[in-house]
């Protein structure tokens, strides 16, 4: 189906550029994925296990030069295949659909369905994890680096009522400085409504620093704070926080990651952006309370961003990424999160999370990645998706510790 339906936009693409003279020609790419797991939750409800696919096709065309538009479809996980995927409920959606216009090769703009990602790493908001608001994007240079303008929006709701959106500004620049190093800023404003349907805010200011001393050897240092308003949160003050991370990689693969974000109790310490929708990123090395492309599926519910939802949360990370032989690398990493602020006999410690994955490449298009991960983890855990809830949503019972252990493996074929 999904073949023949790239066939047709392609023939319909060349037949419009045909009809108008023109030499120019459109350009398929897309990703096509099939997930397979099996995970042992240890919450008494049985052992979970699924065969998912999902299908990203795009359709790129750029019919003069400096303006261009991209588009991609996306069907996600079906569970009745038997006549077409309709019947399980899923059709073909739009996940992208942008209008990119450049002045030159270094400023312009985009305007649609924007994929967004922050310049921190995936610590506040990431088009990798469906960050994809409408948005009008403008980006020109700036002290050899590049300024990046964009008001965003993620939920409408009425048209006649602007109280209800949920508008994203941003102002971000990225940039050498010295040669080999790289500077980033960031600054994020968030305005929606809150519990008392006004319109309130969250902040989010950061800055990192990447230092290249060789090629084998680079590291940064990031450094963030957020504001926001109690009436977001529910509490009887204003959310307030800082957050930093620093990391180390080599030549040799080995990777060391550190992160601490502060945190309350009550949930309203250091919150990134990501966590007022409920999305996340891939900030982490780990395959359970952090998240890796193959464990990005459906037993993902026990991941967390970097504070924790607010409670704030410590980390201490290490990564190997090497080739073993031929087209086969390996990707073993561990990590300890602890330093969560909880309420009542809850643990402070949120989880140990060990992974072990092997990818081997067919070709530069197809992969295929196979693992295992395990987890033990805390009765501090607040997973993603339940975001600025408050002080109550956990994913278990206090004084309930868990082992989580999952096998793994995803399919994959990217062009």
């Amino acid at each position: 189906m999904n073949a023949r339906f790239s066939a047709i936009l392609l023939c319909l693409a060349a037949g419009v550029a045909q009809a108008e003279g023109s030499d120019w020609q459109p350009s398929l790419g897309g990703q096509y994925r099939i997930n397979a797991y099996s995970a042992d939750n240890d919450d008494g409800n049985g052992r979970q296990a699924a065969a998912r696919a999902r299908i990203r096709q795009n359709l790129d065309m750029a019919p003069l030069p400096g303006l261009s538009t991209h588009l991609q479809l996306e069907l996600g996980h079906t569970v009745e295949n038997i006549t077409t995927t309709a019947a399980s409920g899923q059709y073909l959606g739009v996940r992208h659909a942008v209008i990119e216009f450049r002045a030159d090769d270094r400023t312009g703009f985009q305007a649609g369905v924007v994929p967004l990602g922050d310049r921190m790493g995936d610590v506040l908001f990431s088009s990798d994890w469906d960050y994809n608001p409408l948005a009008l994007s403008l980006f020109a240079p700036l002290a050899g680096g590049e300024l990046r303008v964009f008001a965003a929006t993620l939920m409408e709701g009425s048209e006649q009522d602007s109280t209800d959106d949920f508008t994203h500004y941003q102002l971000d620049f990225t940039g050498p400085i010295g040669g080999r190093h790289e500077l980033d800023l960031d600054l994020s404003l968030v305005t929606t409504r809150g519990g008392d349907e006004d319109i309130h805010v969250h902040a989010n200011a950061g800055l990192s620093l990447q230092l290249h001393f060789s090629e084998d050897l680079a590291l940064r240092s990031t450094l963030l704070g957020s504001y926001t308003e109690k009436e977001l949160l529910d509490t009887d003050a204003d959310g307030d926080g800082l957050a930093a991370l620093l990391s180390l990689e080599t030549g040799f693969g080995l990777s060391l990651l550190g992160t601490w974000a502060s945190g309350r109790e009550d949930a309203s310490g250091f919150l990134p952006l990501m966590a007022l929708p409920g999305a996340n990123g891939y900030w982490g090395y780990t395959g359970i309370l952090t998240v890796q492309g193959p464990t990005d599926t459906g037993f993902d519910g026990d991941a967390v961003n970097i504070s924790n939802n607010g409670h704030g949360m410590a980390s201490t990370q290490v990564r190997l990424l090497r080739p073993v032989v031929g087209n086969l690398s390996i990707h073993l990493a561990g990590g300890w999160f602890g330093g969560t602020r909880v309420s009542g006999s809850r643990d402070e410690l949120v989880g140990i999370d060990l992974l072990a994955m092997g990818s081997f490449h067919f070709n530069s298009f197809l992969a295929l990645d196979s693992g295992v991960a395990y987890a033990r983890l805390g009765d501090s855990v607040s997973g993603y998706s339940a975001g600025m809830s408050g002080i109550s949503t956990f994913n278990q019972g206090s004084g309930e510790r868990r082992d989580k252990c999952a096998v793994f493996s995803r399919l994959q074929a990217e062009f």
